[in-house]
């Protein structure tokens, strides 16, 4: 039996071999984009910090199996099961057949292919552009929503218009996007939840390097998750505090009513009803309300499913608090393997980033601040625009921190790290207001 992966030693890494697997969670270290390449001494040097061994792929990376080999310590190689393979060459057979090879089960396919779209716009020129696309898809989600409990239908053609401009945003820079999803105060059951579950689907489909028809189905299936509502009766979806046993079986018939709502309407294709469908489902059978489990849920409803959680973690209700994003990534990280497909998670985890462009953090030091830009390499580490000082004074002028600069750990006063990420909108910061 051939193997695909073997234990290295982190003293004997080199630059060349890739890194498939860690001994430890991948969100305990500074490598939550899991699978990668080693470039140079640096990742070597922040591997050999954080981990005793680590799995090489020998058939992935520059170096040769025989180059590998040579450099195991005697005893410490571990054999781990075969893998699945994917044969590259053969033709991609549709989007279910493309996200499959994606997110295939097993480590080897864990880190697709980059995705072929370009950064064409920085996060400041491109913010005031997100926070416009943002605000138009917000205005005409108010008018679908009303058309939907008047007349019970959604207009296609209106309902593909009030997209189209997140979609361009996402595809020119998903950070300024991002930026203006967590500078906003949002609410369990008003109209921007909607909006920003379609943001994060889109985003999502984007990293997998999905097509742009494909991308503005998720981004009206993302709008349109929850327009089943305008069928349970108000004072159950406005309610206060936990729901009964009755008033939750009232809830669970937005989705029907929904997918009812867009079949009556017509036009909208079958990845649109999927994810109105499935949204709620969840990989091992716990969602509701067909109970679907692992592959019978259509992929455009696992996407669905983790935009609409990770939103829903990160916004305030009225019986529980907004988390922050480092938290709901690792409440999601919780959930791989169980309520969402564990591939599913780590990409999805991927793309946001362990502190997405835009969160609240709060530095060693007491400076409090948002992220401004991400780093591919170490996602602990990120450019940090400082806002206030460790008295919680603003800064007369805001700070650019480019944490990857500083020194790591205790190696000189000048040491800095994040010590917590916050929801949205503490401190009284509109991180918007910087890019008047």
């Amino acid at each position: 039996m051939s193997l695909t992966r073997v234990a290295v030693d982190t003293k004997n890494l080199r630059e060349g071999m890739y890194v498939a697997a860690l001994d430890r969670p991948w969100l305990e270290t500074p490598f939550v984009f899991q699978g990668f390449e080693i470039k140079d001494r640096s990742e070597i040097e922040q591997l050999q910090s954080c981990c005793s061994y680590v799995y090489v792929d020998i058939d992935r990376g520059k170096l040769t199996e025989a180059e590998i080999r040579s450099l195991l310590s005697t005893g410490s190689e571990t054999s781990l099961p075969v893998r699945s393979r994917i044969n590259r060459d053969t033709p991609k057979k549709g989007l279910v057949a493309r996200l499959r090879e994606r997110l295939a089960s097993g480590g080897k396919n864990e880190s697709p292919d980059p995705t072929p779209y370009e950064i064409t716009s920085t996060v400041r020129r491109e913010a005031p552009r997100a926070k416009e696309a943002y605000e138009h898809t917000l205005s005409r989600y108010q008018s679908i929503v009303e058309r939907a409990r008047g007349v019970g239908e959604v207009n296609f053609d209106k309902a593909s218009r009030a997209v189209t401009p997140v979609v361009e945003s996402i595809l020119r820079n998903p950070d300024a996007m991002a930026w203006t999803i967590f500078s906003r105060k949002r609410g369990a059951r008003d109209y921007s939840r909607a909006v920003a579950t379609c943001v994060w689907s889109v985003m999502f489909g984007r990293h997998l390097g999905f097509g742009r028809p494909e991308l503005q189905d998720l981004a009206i299936g993302g709008l349109l998750l929850d327009i089943g509502n305008v069928g349970v009766p108000d004072e159950i979806i406005n309610a206060e505090g936990s729901i009964t046993i009755v008033e939750f079986e009232y809830v669970s018939r937005h989705v029907q009513i929904g997918a009812d709502i867009l079949a009556k309407s017509g036009r909208f294709s079958d990845n649109v009803l999927d994810m109105v469908r499935y949204h709620h489902e969840r990989a091992d059978g716990s969602g509701y309300p067909k109970k679907k489990v692992g592959q019978h849920i259509p992929v455009f409803g696992r996407i669905a499913g983790i935009a609409d959680c990770y939103d829903a973690m990160t916004t305030k209700t009225s019986y529980s608090p907004a988390v922050a994003a480092y938290d709901s990534a690792r409440e999601l990280n919780d959930m791989r393997g169980k309520e969402f497909q564990a591939e599913v998670v780590g990409q999805f985890l991927r793309m946001i980033g362990m502190f997405p462009t835009g969160s609240v953090v709060e530095l060693s030091d007491g400076i409090v601040g948002v992220v401004l830009e991400q780093n591919q390499v170490n996602p602990l580490r990120p450019k940090v625009m400082m806002l206030k000082d460790g008295n919680g004074d603003p800064f007369d002028q805001p700070k650019i921190l480019d944490m990857q600069k500083l020194p790591d750990g205790d190696r000189g006063s000048e040491a800095v790290s994040i010590a917590k990420g916050h929801e949205h909108g503490a401190f009284g910061i509109d991180p918007l207001n910087y890019f008047a």
